[in-house]
């Protein structure tokens, strides 16, 4: 047979890889990726600061609050649901940390626990209505903002909408920077175990007969370990790698363990693409659901967390900012789709690197809110646009 169809068929595992992307009905994080490195490119030929260590530095601490809830957002869309409630869930997390330790002086280890507590406490009841009673995701996590800012007004407004923090542990964790050795030591750390659990992924399924081409798995691994060579020899350049980063780092790591290499993940995709096919397959649906909305209030205690750590201090106005639009922009701008099934949590990362990577050049050039907001609105249209047209193409190829 001659033509495309042996296209696929010819060259090496790369070019075949190469042309299944291009076909592809799912683009993975090819698109976001691009996006990022266009914007890179535009912003530093507009400012040569952009790229420069201190910068960037600047830019790895602000993608971790971002980044962390829209890890929390990608569990409830990848079942086709969405979560409005994570900016004032996150505020809830880090009033209960600043309350504990501030007025009530209760050790630092109980305060952490019940911070995100509180957290999986409002996304574990937000799951039960979505998963038992069938009350749409939208609905109840809408109700369950309101309620998350009627908590958050009741512990701060009394102090005045906001509490400091002046603990050990926020302020180290805010506003320190690991030194070169231990930089280098923890990223080496982090990529021999995402390389492990790759490559043990790979063989697994292989073994059943799927999974790519060895060439482009280490590739992949080349291109990553090439990334975090490269990103973190910029940061040690200046000051080292910020500790939000590397707690971000590994919330994302476990995510990803979570999601590609656990059977949980299976049943979390299945469920997002077809409910009801899961459910004849076996799969216990409610629980699904039940388990991707606690996660997800683990992941945004977390996350309230930090940004208390960063700002320091938990205030009531953080919850009224673009927090959780930026968080759902950047799980949807990282691919995750909409539609349910298909995204990964490593493009909560992308997704957040390119909303921050847009606000911080923003401000380097001096540019007014009103364009941010702007670019930002193209780039997300632009990414829903992609993922529907894609849906539409998978539909019509009778594979979504």
């Amino acid at each position: 047979m001659n033509g495309t169809a042996a296209e696929p068929q010819q060259g090496s595992a790369l070019r075949r890889w190469t042309h299944r992307l291009v076909e592809s009905s799912d683009l993975g994080m090819a698109p976001v990726i691009a996006a990022l490195i266009l914007i890179w490119i535009i912003f530093e030929a507009l400012n040569s600061n952009f790229l420069t260590p201190r910068n960037l530095s600047n830019l790895s601490a602000q993608i971790v609050v971002t980044g962390t809830l829209a890890l929390a957002e990608t569990f409830v869309i990848l079942l086709g649901m969405i979560d409005l409630s994570i900016g004032w869930s996150s505020v809830v997390a880090a009033s209960v940390f600043a309350v504990g330790t501030v007025f009530f002086q209760w050790p630092l280890w109980l305060c952490v626990i019940l911070g995100i507590g509180s957290s999986v406490v409002i996304g574990f009841l937000q799951g039960l209505l979505v998963s038992r009673i069938g009350v749409p995701s939208f609905v109840v996590s809408l109700g369950g903002a309101m309620i998350a800012e009627g908590l958050t007004l009741a512990m701060l407004t009394q102090h005045g909408g906001s509490v400091p923090l002046s603990d050990d542990l926020s302020t180290a964790i805010g506003t320190l920077n690991l030194p070169s050795g231990w930089s280098w030591g923890v990223t080496a750390v982090l990529f021999l175990a995402y390389a492990g659990v790759t490559l043990m992924r790979h063989a697994d399924r292989r073994r059943r007969g799927a999974g790519e081409a060895h060439t482009i798995v280490f590739a992949k691994l080349a291109f990553t370990l090439a990334v975090l060579v490269i990103g973190v020899g910029l940061l040690c350049a200046y000051q080292g790698v910020p500790v939000l980063l590397i707690i971000f780092l590994a919330a994302l790591f476990a995510s990803a363990i979570l999601t590609k290499s656990m059977q949980f993940g299976r049943h979390l995709y299945a469920v997002g693409g077809n409910a009801e096919a899961a459910r004849r397959a076996g799969i216990n649906v409610r629980f699904v659901q039940l388990a991707a909305f606690t996660i997800a209030g683990a992941l945004v205690g977390l996350g309230g967390l930090l940004d208390g750590a960063r700002l320091g201090v938990a205030s009531a106005t953080v919850g009224d900012s673009d927090i959780m639009l930026n968080a759902v922009a950047a799980a949807v701008i990282g691919g995750t789709s909409l539609f349910g099934g298909r995204g990964s949590v490593y493009g909560a990362f992308f997704g957040a690197l390119v909303i921050a990577s847009v606000s911080n050049g923003m401000d380097l050039i001096g540019a007014p809110s009103s364009v941010r907001f702007g670019v930002e609105g193209v780039i997300l249209l632009a990414a829903i646009t992609i993922d529907t047209l894609l849906r539409q193409k998978r539909m019509r190829s009778g594979r979504a």
